[in-house]
């Protein structure tokens, strides 16, 4: 499985946010530069996080974004779910599958997507920033 590069962005753009200071406005240059990413893709991500509440948005000369919900209350597999838009390892659909009727490869594919959210599901932001002082020296953050 590979997620998209918009899911990768979303995480690695949180990580950033979570070790700025609170009231620090961060922007969407900033982001980019750090990163090295599309602005456009940035700032499509900022604002999906900002409506899902992971991200408070200030618009306007001057606005940006810092964090809108503390590391430890954002779940990586809910961050995840919400940034794919479709989370099936394969469509057996797509073309038409002459063994679809019988096939036994969606039941363990299905079951190995489900560990993999679980995984997920076990972590929060606050641990991926756990190394924070390493984090912050590859990031040039403070």
């Amino acid at each position: 499985m590979k997620l998209t590069k918009h899911t990768d962005y979303a995480l690695r753009i949180l990580i950033y946010s979570a070790l700025q200071p609170q009231d620090r406005l961060i922007s969407i240059q900033e982001v980019t530069d750090v990163y090295d990413l599309s602005r456009n893709h940035v700032m499509k991500i900022v604002q999906r996080l900002g409506q899902e509440g992971y991200l408070a948005t200030v618009r306007g000369k001057g606005g940006g974004f810092r964090m809108g919900r503390a590391a430890d209350d954002i779940n990586l597999g809910v961050v995840v779910r919400m940034m794919e838009s479709t989370i099936v390892l394969v469509d057996c659909e797509e073309p038409v599958c002459r063994i679809s009727e019988v096939c036994r490869l969606k039941g363990v594919l299905a079951e190995a997507m489900s560990a993999f959210m679980s995984v997920l599901d076990r972590y929060t932001l606050a641990d991926l920033i756990g190394n924070r002082g390493e984090l912050s020296g590859l990031l040039a953050v403070g």
